[in-house]
């Protein structure tokens, strides 16, 4: 009944949004950010099953369908502007879903739907907003900070306190909920999540235009990643820091103090006890990297097995625990090569590198770029895709921010046809209006 009901409020505010999507597909990215999917049946009422999937899928399905019978040809434009690339999207989920229907294990479906088929329709959602109307970029720029630094405020509540202060219930389902050894993940799904969409969005500080800002926002970034006590997230997100300010049009000076400003911060963040759980996994990983080694080893040693066909969405959690390993694959790569089977995975991640490698570049928005290459480089570095967490929607609408400032910029450059001009008319005979020719748009 709780189901229902959330399906039905969905479908009524995409109904009443239909004029302005935007609202409802802001909605999506706050529900992912707020509420983890562990904590998700607080709104739908269904903890497990094959209808328990994500509070904001079934918003991103209502949202479709009210765009379907509103406006389909925007959807039919991006499509057709795209086509190739949602025909190779439609063969990894299709190639997913056959692999887990055809497993003796089964499962898997709602991972499926959570991380890929929803993400990618969220992806041609807003590609589809945007042939109608600009500043979309902008828009998902501000909010995408805007939650991070939400949930990074969280993340030192949770520090300060000692405690999870939302979903304790949700989390304690969780097997490593109890080992956590003070990691918090704020209202994500894991501490390395809260530092993948940190670093992701970390980027997007070059395009503000507040000097303060950019620095206030880097710092508290700076104690997310510290509080989840990722290695990976602190290098990446030092290089981020330092790439905003050396590239940011700003002058030479300025770009000086800046840099000293920010080493002064993070001499301060250091010295602080936020540096302590850091410190010890860097002392002491408890085994972490050689569990990555094994996992890669044996993957090498048997990928011939996944060459073409999975074993079915969430196989690779039991291949792993059957290889003897002491965790995951850590990586969604070799984790979506054995549950979609390796050309799937392959498709898969190589779209992603390729909008990037079309899309990244002269679109004129700071820090665009290296927040496409780390919304590819950084879910690599731990199960990310492969567990239901805000990772997806995160990954998937920062390539669509790629994707349509690259639009824009096609957009701005091309030169502007002159109006077909129509022979006068013979006298006597009825003057027929002008028309302007109607560009079309590249597939």
């Amino acid at each position: 009944m709780q189901l229902a009901l959330w399906i039905g409020l969905c479908l009524t505010v995409s109904f009443l949004c239909r004029t302005r999507i935007r609202l409802p597909l802001g909605a999506v990215l706050c529900l992912w950010f707020l509420v983890p999917a562990v904590g998700s049946s607080v709104l739908t009422g269904v903890a497990s099953g094959p209808f328990s999937i994500h509070a904001a899928g079934w918003l991103v399905l209502s949202i479709f369908v009210v765009r379907m019978l509103h406006d389909p040809g925007s959807v039919q434009l991006t499509l057709a502007r795209h086509f190739i690339l949602f025909l190779t999207l439609f063969l990894v989920m299709a190639g997913g879903f056959m692999a887990t229907a055809s497993s003796s294990a089964g499962g898997g479906m709602v991972l499926l739907v959570d991380q890929v088929a929803v993400p990618v329709l969220f992806f041609l959602l807003l590609l589809s907003d945007a042939v109608r109307g600009e500043g979309l970029v902008r828009v998902l720029r501000a909010l995408m900070l805007s939650l991070v630094a939400l949930v990074c405020v969280i993340a030192i509540a949770q520090w300060l306190a000692g405690h999870v202060l939302f979903y304790e219930s949700g989390f304690s389902t969780q097997y490593w909920f109890e080992r956590q050894s003070g990691r918090w993940m704020a209202t994500l799904d894991q501490a390395l999540a809260l530092s993948m969409v940190i670093c992701v969005a970390a980027p997007l500080v070059a395009g503000l235009k507040h000097q303060w800002l950019q620095a206030a926002l880097l710092a508290l970034m700076a104690v997310g990643v510290l509080i989840s006590q990722s290695r990976v997230g602190l290098v990446a997100l030092a290089v981020v820091a330092v790439a905003a300010v050396i590239f940011a049009p700003r002058r030479a000076w300025v770009k000086a103090g800046m840099l000293l400003t920010m080493a002064g911060i993070a001499a301060a963040i250091m010295a602080s006890p936020l540096v302590a759980g850091v410190a010890a996994r860097l002392a002491d990983d408890t085994g972490s990297s050689r569990a990555r080694a094994l996992a890669l080893e044996y993957f090498l040693s048997s990928w011939n097995d996944y060459a073409v066909a999975g074993r079915g969405i969430g196989s690779s959690h039991r291949v792993a625990v059957q290889a003897g390993l002491e965790t995951s694959f850590e990586n969604p790569l070799m984790m979506y090569g054995i549950d979609f089977g390796l050309l799937f995975a392959f498709l898969y991640f190589g779209s992603m590198v390729v909008l990037v490698l079309r899309n990244g570049f002269s679109h004129g928005y700071p820090g665009l770029t290296l927040a496409g290459v780390m919304a590819l480089v950084i879910p690599q570095t731990y199960s990310s895709l492969a567990t239901r967490s805000a990772a997806g929607i995160v990954v998937w609408t920062v390539l669509a921010m790629v994707v349509i400032a690259s639009d824009e910029a096609r957009e701005r450059v091309r030169p502007q046809r002159p109006p077909v001009q129509v022979p006068a008319a013979a006298d006597g005979a009825e003057q027929q209006p002008q028309r302007t020719a109607v560009g079309t748009w590249d597939n």
